[in-house]
């Protein structure tokens, strides 16, 4: 079954370009389906010319797309969407700049808008700038913020894919110091819940989920610190009590080894360096980005705008990051097709 993929380009000054114009080559024999790039033709082909590709796609305005759906576009040619809030605007290259933060703001609320309405059946976003979107008025930090508020979710997680395992954060940017303050076990247990819910969709039914401890050996006992008794093991207890299979915590030192030998399909992990030192050690070319949560799926690559090296010539491009994304992203979207037809199926017999 065909996925249409709806691609936001990101910084027009990055390395999203690029990263699109070499998808073009590509990305049919991945995704099985059509792209849908919501973005601007000349830069893209500008920044296909730094690497001798030549792009083919069709192009089309916004308004064009009110109204279809995905098996409108049944061909497998990439379509360029151009948007209204990002024509007319010049845009700089290797810096953060408002005008690049207005076009790809633009280009993500018109994707956004395409997998709502149907259009599109998942999300793979290039890079932005922070600096940018924000000197273009964005009160958002950053991509799962502004996508969480377009689809009026309190609530998102993240997760990273990446060297055979799926890393799940409970907590993020902040300082280590503060991470024990934020701990909470209702908080955790809706991150358990997220999971499975996201889980069930889009992966698998009845997905094993382990549970990191905050401290060495998940906390021994109490010897170096409650957070596992007091917090952590709370949370898993009530998931548990609603049929979630989740278990922990487990010291974080031996439960990604035990997940990548297939013990786990998920790992939550209570900051960031505890789960992506790890998976970035495995995959760092090749990690995704995918937002838990959302009505639909959404990957993006695990990596920024390259600004210092983006629109370089004599500048090598790795595109494994962006090219796993998408795939990640037709694979999921293909699996939540063949759950819903499978339960339609159930429901008619």
């Amino acid at each position: 079954m065909a996925s249409c993929i709806a691609i936001a380009m990101g910084d027009p000054g990055g390395i999203g370009p690029r990263l699109i114009a070499h998808t073009l080559a590509k990305a049919p024999h991945v995704t099985r389906g059509p792209l849908l790039i919501f973005g601007d033709e000349t830069t893209i082909r500008e920044a296909a010319a730094l690497d001798g590709i030549q792009c083919s796609f069709e192009q089309v305005d916004e308004e064009q797309l009110a109204g279809k759906s995905s098996s409108c576009l049944s061909t497998k040619k990439a379509v360029v969407v151009r948007c209204r809030g990002a024509q007319g605007l010049r845009f700089s290259r290797g810096i953060a700049d408002a005008a690049n933060g207005r076009a790809a703001l633009a280009w993500i609320e018109a994707a956004v808008k395409a997998c709502q309405t149907g259009i599109a059946t998942s999300l793979v976003t290039a890079p932005i700038s922070k600096e940018a979107i924000r000197a273009a008025g964005s009160p958002f930090p950053g991509h799962t913020e502004l996508l969480a508020h377009l689809c009026g979710i309190e609530e998102v997680r993240m997760m990273l894919v990446g060297g055979g395992l799926r890393v799940v954060l409970e907590t993020i940017h902040v300082a280590l110091a503060e991470v024990p303050k934020l701990l909470a076990a209702a908080r955790i247990q809706r991150t358990l819940e997220i999971i499975a819910a996201w889980s069930g969709r889009y992966l698998c039914k009845d997905a094993k989920i382990a549970v990191c401890g905050l401290n060495p050996h998940a906390g021994e006992n109490g010897l170096f610190g409650r957070e596992e008794l007091d917090v952590i093991a709370p949370a898993i207890a009530k998931v548990r009590s609603v049929g979630i299979d989740a278990s922990g915590p487990y010291p974080a030192d031996t439960v990604f080894y035990r997940a990548r030998r297939g013990e786990f399909d998920f790992v939550l992990a209570m900051y960031h360096d505890q789960g992506l030192a790890v998976l970035k050690t495995l995959a760092f070319e090749t990690g995704v980005n995918v937002t838990l949560g959302l009505p639909f799926v959404r990957t993006s690559p695990d990596h920024g705008t390259a600004f210092d090296r983006a629109w370089l010539p004599d500048a090598k491009i790795n595109t494994r990051s962006f090219q796993k994304a998408l795939e990640l992203a037709a694979r999921w979207s293909r699996q939540e097709a063949r759950m819903c037809a499978r339960a339609q199926k159930k429901k008619t017999l």
